[in-house]
């Protein structure tokens, strides 16, 4: 496992495209209502029963996200199937309740890796960085604001500090971004991502243009998610579409439990 690349593919899902920063309340960067103390959320395969529902296959991923009553991240665990945990993330806060620093330990809480988050004098997060157990930069991730203070970029740098990708975003009314182009480092556009949302605010479909082969390719993500009572999604199942059809490719259920 890759430690590195996953602990940055987890800092970008956890800074929301419509967020104008870090708010100091994780519950709401993380698109939670309510007073959530933890989250307990497993992803499996998806597929079709005989009666053309659909059925749970096997378990691929699990993460348990712990809070404080201040609405901050305290961990997030994240175990095997059998249960097992692989490894664990603790955060760390300033005295504006932003998330400062996130310490990544192994089963034997030995420190394997951090990631770090800056701010500028106006609290907007600026860049992420990712460090291993050396203390050897990874990877970065640099932000950019527009005037209402909504992330419009985010370019990813490798190991040796140079940009290997931009997303550059474009928003709906609501705040919500409506579309994403992706450039690589010759600065060629190879990617446009587009998003619906329902009422909540969660994505309905995302649509992928592909441009790094010689005939473009189009792939379309379909979600249906089911709500508790506070207004959080507790089920979500994704749908690959295919011609005029959908198939069911991974569902994850979450356990909410609130202060």
């Amino acid at each position: 496992m890759n430690i590195a690349k996953l602990l940055t593919a987890l800092a970008v899902a956890l800074i929301p495209l419509t967020a104008a920063a870090q708010t100091g309340h994780d519950l709401q960067d993380d698109g939670l209502r309510g007073t959530v103390k933890r989250v307990d959320a497993t992803m499996y395969e998806a597929s079709y029963d005989m009666n053309d529902n659909v059925s749970r296959g096997d378990q691929l991923e699990h993460l348990v996200t712990e809070y404080n009553q201040r609405g901050q991240r305290r961990s997030q665990t994240y175990l095997s199937v059998a249960e097992d945990i692989i490894f664990r993330t603790r955060y760390k806060h300033d005295g504006f309740g932003l998330t400062t620093l996130e310490h990544v330990v192994d089963n034997q809480e030995r420190v394997i890796g951090r990631t770090y988050y800056v701010y500028d004098a106006d609290h907007r997060l600026i860049e992420v960085y990712v460090e291993d157990a050396e203390r050897q930069v990874e990877s970065r991730m640099r932000l950019k604001h527009d005037k209402l203070g909504r992330i419009e970029q985010r370019s990813y740098n490798d190991h040796v500090n140079e940009i290997f990708k931009r997303e550059k975003y474009l928003f709906n009314a609501d705040g919500t971004v409506n579309k994403a182009m992706i450039y690589d480092r010759s600065k060629q556009k190879v990617q446009e991502k587009r998003w619906e949302y329902d009422a909540q605010g969660e994505p309905t479909s995302y649509t992928l243009y592909d441009y790094t082969e010689a005939e473009p390719e189009m792939f379309v993500t379909l979600y249906e998610r089911e709500y508790d009572s506070h207004g959080n999604w507790v089920r979500c199942t994704e749908y690959e579409v295919l011609g005029d059809r959908k198939f069911p490719t991974y569902t994850t259920i979450r356990t909410i439990e609130y202060f």
